[in-house]
């Protein structure tokens, strides 16, 4: 009892937990080349539990009340347990208690898309995509739903066309969520885990393994998928006597919201608060910008002594080089021609005070930045 309490109050052996360090108690029952995905599966959502933090949960759960109450204001309504009027369309046709109500769901939902933009800064983003995807995967679910209330008995491909396309959207923006999540963590092990053995690599890329991650991602996509039919399966008929699909939507939002909370959270833990989870393509565009900011910001001296080179200066945000020619003064931009004798201007310079021989672009490289 004293270990489980010091563990509790001390914030910093979650941080020496690894991968693995994680083994199962009962491993899976041979099952064929299924055995081992299940196995790991299980070994790394039992890491990602072990993770969460007290301060993690008590969070996650304020965030969880809230989402479960937006929801369960713009599901549960008399409007909806009636199948509404058909004779009467718009917000304004319907009870006061039941617009008050919905303005309440609303409510509810925007602080909840606060509490995720706040309380999960590295993942901010991808978090209201997710959101943003649900919303998107219903929307498309209600367009199969409108000419074919028992969809998908019975669809045709003509009834299939907005919505099969909203769908694509959403699931692409997920994808696009999920390669942006492998890659900075790629980007990640290799710029704090760098090691000129290729075996430390391999086992810090292990360490980091987004498998377990990955497989949760998957079934949240399903159980959104579930969610959103059953709503819109719901609302589809008239006389709203489908009660058993009204039940499945209201099981599965706390699966849908609590499987979005942590999988906006577990990549935040791994990468650190400072982390920015984005494309390859993008780190290496913010990289390219950051090295030419460097450059402008340089000071021109000798990156061995220090010393201000004579044969460089700055005009107007330019950097210029003196002429090496034995007969010539003059200066010419950086990596062009003397603006006297036309030469090529020098890509070398010899430092006068240390003798060091370098190329131009290592005086121009602002020590800070290192």
């Amino acid at each position: 009892m004293a270990e489980a309490a010091e563990r509790e109050e001390s914030p910093s052996p979650d941080e020496r937990l690894r991968l693995s360090d994680v083994s199962l108690r009962r491993p899976t029952p041979p099952m064929g080349p299924l055995t081992e995905p299940i196995d790991r599966v299980r070994r790394e959502w039992t890491f990602i539990a072990m993770l969460i933090q007290p301060s993690d949960r008590r969070e996650g759960a304020i965030t969880l009340a809230i989402g479960l109450a937006a929801f369960l204001l713009g599901s549960m309504s008399g409007e909806v347990f009636s199948g509404g009027d058909p004779k009467t369309a718009g917000i304004t046709t319907v009870s006061g208690a039941a617009y008050v109500q919905t303005l309440a769901a609303l409510a509810g939902w925007i602080w909840f898309v606060v509490r995720l933009w706040t309380t999960y800064p590295v993942m901010r983003v991808h978090a209201l995509t997710m959101f943003a995807s649900w919303g998107m995967l219903f929307f498309a679910q209600l367009l199969f739903h409108v000419e074919n209330p028992n969809f998908p008995m019975e669809a045709t491909l003509s009834q299939l066309s907005t919505g099969a396309l909203i769908s694509i959207v959403a699931l692409f923006l997920l994808h696009m969520m999920r390669t942006a999540v492998r890659e900075t963590r790629d980007l990640h092990v290799e710029e704090n885990h760098l090691h000129e053995d290729v075996r430390r690599m391999t086992e810090e890329m292990d360490e980091h393994s987004l498998y377990g991650w990955t497989a949760l991602f998957a079934c949240w996509i399903l159980v959104v998928i579930v969610n959103a039919w059953s709503g819109a399966h719901f609302v589809a008929d008239r006389f709203a006597d489908r009660w058993g699909t009204l039940t499945l939507h209201v099981l599965t939002a706390p699966l849908v919201i609590g499987g979005m909370l942590v999988t906006a959270w577990f990549p935040q833990r791994m990468l650190g608060q400072h982390a920015k989870v984005r494309s390859r393509a993008a780190h290496l565009a913010d990289a390219d910008e950051s090295e030419e900011a460097e450059l402008v910001e340089g000071d021109l001296a000798c990156p061995s002594c220090g010393a201000a080179s004579e044969d460089l200066e700055r005009r107007d945000g330019l950097v210029f080089v003196r002429c090496m020619s034995s007969d010539c003064d003059g200066w010419g931009k950086l990596d062009g021609t003397c603006e006297v004798c036309s030469s090529p201007t020098p890509s070398r310079l010899t430092c006068v005070s240390c003798g060091l021989n370098t190329t131009v672009n290592d005086y121009l490289v602002s020590k800070e930045a290192w």
